[in-house]
């Protein structure tokens, strides 16, 4: 089974990173060591009893302890792949295989037991399995709609969200697919729509989960013949919240496939699924073509990086929500201006500004905050130049030469790329206003704030310059 494999792969690696093995050792037993699930177990089987004595030995101490963690409750052995159980063919009994162990010889006892006691441990364990499916609905009631900062990076994907809280499972957004990079309040938006479902209908049947539990759930489902309650549970949703969605692709065959099952199941029945991701479905590498093909059927969405004026405002909703402080216009200003990338960094940009002023005798500064963020800020910035940005740009402008951005000239074909270039100059770099205008033909200050306010206005309603703008952007940040 290849999500055993997956697991083990997971424990072999581990076992390397703790460095209790030397690489002879690991590759000459460990790494010939093989997976398989039988009747419930992970078994990790040995090729030989030499190589089980020995692993079992030296290393099985080392090993199980990271295989327990990885699989959770699931029962975990080791064994010779040359034992050889006995069957009982007796009408009434099954066969229960002991620890090795507990088995010097290397071979499994057989115990008879009656076939209602086996259906009463299935029943336990199916029981056990609903109950860890239905601890909760795992939502955090701090993510709602209230405290979700709303700007023209998100302010359709937050529109949306609402529209599907009063029209769930409506076949004009399910399933909805929302994406975009780390860090900019995916999660956050994803159980805010939760939260507003489960308040409106409190008896709805909602789970959230990172798709590394569900691969967790089917993994130990798998283990323990529970895929009946496994399927059950999934079957019986009314809201599927899926976050990271891409953690599934690769190798996980039969993660791939549970989804998929789950997936169509619960939009055949009018259930609502959302799901998270990095990046645009088309683009998730080793997702089964299937899956890809249903995610984009339904409605996707993307979050972007937040401008500067969102920035602003989540930075003194955040510093009055954790701090109840009152941050100063000039403070979180800078902080916004140096920290671009996502929600994420700015809140960690602004515990390291409080934290530094806390300590400060001057208290919160623009002074302590410059200092605070030091190492952040020659990190960002670091060797890109005003000449790099304008090579850039005429590299990406083929027509346009470097002549060309700091001459007098203003043609339409060489004013837009200019005005992008003065604009990505201020957005990368620390250069101020009067630097970036000598730099663009001896250009005033004024002229750099224009160009960035023309550029900004026109990435909102011109797609040609927005596409410009973010290809440049990424380019220059890679």
């Amino acid at each position: 089974m290849l999500e055993a494999e997956i697991v083990w792969q997971q424990c072999l690696a581990l076992i390397k990173e703790m460095d209790v093995v030397s690489e002879v050792e690991f590759n000459t037993w460990l790494k010939t060591l093989q997976p398989r699930v039988q009747d419930g177990y992970l078994e990790i089987v040995a090729s030989n009893h030499l190589t089980y004595d020995f692993v079992s030995k030296k290393y099985w101490a080392k090993i199980l302890p990271v295989l327990e963690t990885l699989t959770g409750d699931a029962p975990v052995k080791l064994i010779a792949s040359s034992v050889k159980p006995k069957i009982n063919l007796s009408q009434n009994t099954t066969l229960v295989k002991d620890s090795p162990e507990q088995d010097t010889n290397n071979y499994k006892k057989e115990v008879v037991i009656d076939k209602s006691k086996s259906a009463n441990n299935k029943q336990r364990q199916d029981k056990q399995i609903l109950q860890h499916l239905h601890e909760s609905t795992k939502l955090s009631k701090e993510f709602t709609f209230d405290n979700f900062v709303l700007g023209s990076s998100n302010q359709l994907a937050v529109a949306i969200g609402k529209h599907v809280t009063e029209h769930v499972g409506h076949v004009d957004h399910n399933p909805l697919f929302i994406y975009g990079n780390v860090g900019l309040g995916k999660t956050h938006l994803m159980q805010a729509i939760g939260n507003e479902i489960h308040k409106n209908n409190p008896n709805a049947k909602i789970r959230y989960l990172h798709a590394n539990e569900y691969v967790k759930d089917v993994v130990k489902a798998s283990m323990s013949g529970g895929f009946d309650a496994f399927k059950k549970y999934y079957d019986n949703l009314d809201l599927l919240l899926f976050d990271d969605i891409q953690f599934i692709a690769g190798d996980k065959t039969k993660s791939q496939e549970e989804f998929f099952y789950t997936f169509n199941h619960m939009l055949e029945k009018g259930k609502q699924v959302i799901m998270t991701c990095d990046t645009y479905p088309k683009n998730i590498g080793k997702l089964n073509d299937r899956l890809v093909s249903r995610f984009a059927s339904g409605l996707t969405v993307e979050i972007q990086p937040p401008v500067f004026e969102m920035r602003v405002a989540i930075l003194k909703r955040k510093a009055m929500q954790g701090s109840k402080i009152d941050l100063d216009d000039e403070v979180a200003h800078f902080i916004a201006h140096n920290i671009k990338s996502n929600v994420r960094e700015l809140e960690g940009a602004l515990k390291k500004v409080l934290y530094h002023a806390k300590f400060s005798r001057v208290g919160l500064t623009i002074g302590v905050a410059k200092e605070a963020l030091m190492d952040i800020i020659a990190g960002d910035s670091r060797n890109l130049l005003i000449e790099d940005i304008q090579k850039a740009v005429c590299d990406f402008y083929k027509d346009v030469k470097f002549a060309d951005l700091i001459s007098k000239k203003r043609t339409q074909q060489i004013v837009r790329p200019r005005q992008i270039a003065m604009t990505l100059c201020k957005d990368l770099t620390q250069y101020s206003l009067p630097a970036i205008g000598t730099a663009f033909g001896g250009r005033d200050h004024t002229t750099v704030i224009h160009a960035q306010k023309t550029i900004n206005e026109l990435r909102k309603s011109d797609d040609k310059v927005e596409r410009d703008y973010k290809l440049l952007l990424q380019m220059l940040q890679n």
